[in-house]
């Protein structure tokens, strides 16, 4: 099956349960929305490259920078700064009867047009693996495709608890990181793709 050239398209939007739509619209930014209900999560990770803003627009969201949860955070609590190294995730709020959708916008420094190619990327990959269905190769080999995307454009998952040291963590999830790049080469799986973005 051909991969999906979505170059021309702003806006991507993943079914349920992970429900998440990502606009691209504006250069250097994602807008995300989770609609209530939606089990999506950032995951934890960090970037060694970037400082990383995170501003809640609407909504309420659960954020956790490097293991301390801040449960309920709105756009009355302004830009929220992730410095570089820094573990973070974030997600819906866990309130209870909380019924209104949950759009926050992230942005890096430096602005150096990553964001955008990651997220175009990210979905890309996934929404194509969906489409190809449960026994498709895309999807036998999504998750080594994802791992060769995150050490491609500064995007460090966490494979261990927070409670391990900083170094620790960093070569555990360097070296996951690293065999899958590896891997990648031997089946074709690069993470990256020129057909899903400009490379003019």
């Amino acid at each position: 099956m051909a991969r999906t050239r979505t170059s021309d398209q702003k806006i991507f939007t993943r079914p349920a349960p992970s429900a998440v739509t990502y606009d691209l619209s504006i250069p250097d930014q994602a807008t995300i929305k989770l609609p209530p209900g939606s089990a999506w999560t950032s995951g934890p990770h960090w970037h060694s490259r970037h400082t990383e803003f995170i501003q809640v627009l609407s909504g309420r969201a659960e954020v956790m920078l490097h293991g301390t949860v801040m449960p309920t955070v709105g756009a009355a609590d302004g830009v929220i700064i992730v410095p570089r190294g820094t573990v973070h995730e974030w997600r819906r709020s866990q309130d209870a009867g909380l019924d209104s959708e949950l759009v926050v916008r992230e942005w890096t420094d430096p602005k150096d047009g990553q964001k955008e190619t990651f997220f175009r990327n990210l979905n890309s990959i996934i929404l194509d693996a969906i489409k190809g269905g449960d026994g498709s190769w895309r999807m036998r080999t999504l998750n080594l495709e994802l791992m060769n995307l995150f050490w491609r454009m500064d995007n460090w998952p966490l494979f261990l608890s927070t409670s391990w040291p900083g170094f620790i963590q960093g070569i555990a999830t360097r070296t996951v990181l690293w065999g899958s790049v590896i891997l990648g080469k031997v089946l074709g799986c690069r993470g990256l793709y020129g057909e899903y973005y400009d490379t003019e």
